[in-house]
Parts: structure tokens; C-alpha cells; sequence
């Protein structure tokens, strides 16, 4: 093996390694001694891809957002109808959470982290989620196929319903009284209920009303 692709296997394994740490521990708890045995190098050799524990926490970070960017994009662009599209979209989010377990718990890390980030790399990303969310969400009213509801809230809204369900794993089980909520049935089961109610919630019927749409 050429030093470029061991060099690259070497990275790849320090992020995997530290997403379950960030995951489990959060930012503060994270240690960077840890993550290097691991991998089995030393913690020098963290260093040498990650000059502070702040790079590798931004670097998780953006593979993880890189993710959650693609799936969107792919489920909101394209070809069908907005409802064919909003299933695509849940369909999306929910196994992109159950496939990656961490992705979950550190999105609820980071709004009660007090994490150093570099935001002139996430912030662009970040917005590269968000904003799409919002215009299919007022592409949708504005074609007739959703309620005239804020655009805003129903990022919100999806965040919560989607996200917090794999994050407080242990919960959901008890609530759903199954033994793992990672299982292909229960996630299966998890995807077309939120379908359904996302659904009832959000595609326009005949008792539309006036709401303010943002």
C-alpha cells in the first residue's frame, strides 16, 4: 500500500473513531489520548491530521453535515410530485439516522455542547441544509400541495420528530416497547409513521385555512 491511500485510511479512521467519542462523551468529554488508541497510533499522529481537538470536532462535523446535505438535495430535487418528494425526503432522513447511529446524539450535542467550532466551515454548510428545507417547503404552498403553514417551523418541526427519536434510543424503545429501535422493523415502522404524520400535517386538504405562511 502507497503512503497516500494509508495516509487517508489513517484520517478516515481517526474521524470514525472520534464520532462515536463526540457521540458518547460530547466535546468536553471527548480525549484525544483515547481516540488515538483506538486507532492504535499515537497521539502525535492525531495531531499530525488534526492540529486541536476543535479541527477533528469541526472535521466530524462536516463529514457528517456533507451526509445530511446530500440526502436532502437527492430527496427534495428531482423528479415527482412535493408529496412524493416529502416521503422521499422522510424516507431519507430517518435511515440516514438509524444507518449512522452517532449522527443523532451529536446533533443534539451540539445546541448544549460549549463546543469550539470553526462556523466559517460548518456555517456554509449548515446553510446548505437549511435553506433547501425552507424553499421546497414554500415551493409546496405556493403550488397548492401544502398548508400555507410557516416554513420555518416545519424545519423545526421535522428536526425534532426525526432526530430526537434515534438520539434518546433508550426512551424510544420503552415508549415503542421494543427492544431496539435500530432494528429493520422498527425503523421501517419509525419511517411510515412519521410519513403518515408529516402527511396529515402538512399536505394541503380541503380545510385550509388562512395560516400565515414564513
Amino acid at each position: 500500500m502507497s503512503q497516500e491511500p494509508r495516509s487517508v485510511d489513517t484520517r478516515n479512521k481517526i474521524l470514525e473513531v472520534a464520532e462515536g467519542e463526540f457521540a458518547r462523551d460530547g466535546y468536553a468529554g471527548a480525549h484525544l489520548q483515547r481516540i488515538a488508541e483506538q486507532v492504535g497510533v499515537q497521539k502525535t499522529a492525531v495531531y499530525y491530521y488534526f492540529p486541536s481537538k476543535a479541527a477533528l470536532y469541526t472535521a466530524v462535523l462536516e463529514r457528517m453535515l456533507e451526509s445530511f446535505e446530500r440526502s436532502i438535495r437527492q430527496a427534495t430535487s428531482g423528479d415527482g410530485s412535493p408529496r412524493a418528494r416529502l416521503e422521499r425526503l422522510v424516507h431519507a432522513l430517518n435511515d440516514l439516522l438509524a444507518e449512522h447511529r452517532n449522527y443523532s446524539q451529536i446533533l443534539i450535542r451540539i445546541f448544549v455542547d460549549r463546543a469550539q467550532v470553526d462556523y466559517r466551515v460548518i456555517g456554509p454548510r449548515v446553510e446548505r441544509i437549511v435553506g433547501p428545507l425552507l424553499r421546497f417547503y414554500r415551493e409546496g404552498v405556493e403550488a397548492g400541495a401544502f398548508r400555507r403553514l410557516s416554513a420555518r417551523h416545519f424545519f423545526q418541526s421535522l428536526l425534532g420528530v426525526t432526530v430526537f427519536h434515534y438520539a434518546a434510543r433508550d426512551f424510544s424503545a420503552g415508549v415503542l416497547e421494543v427492544e431496539d429501535i435500530f432494528t429493520a422493523s422498527a425503523v421501517a415502522w419509525r419511517r411510515d409513521e412519521v410519513n403518515r404524520l408529516l402527511e396529515h400535517g402538512v399536505l394541503a386538504g380541503d380545510d385550509e385555512g388562512p395560516e400565515k405562511s414564513g
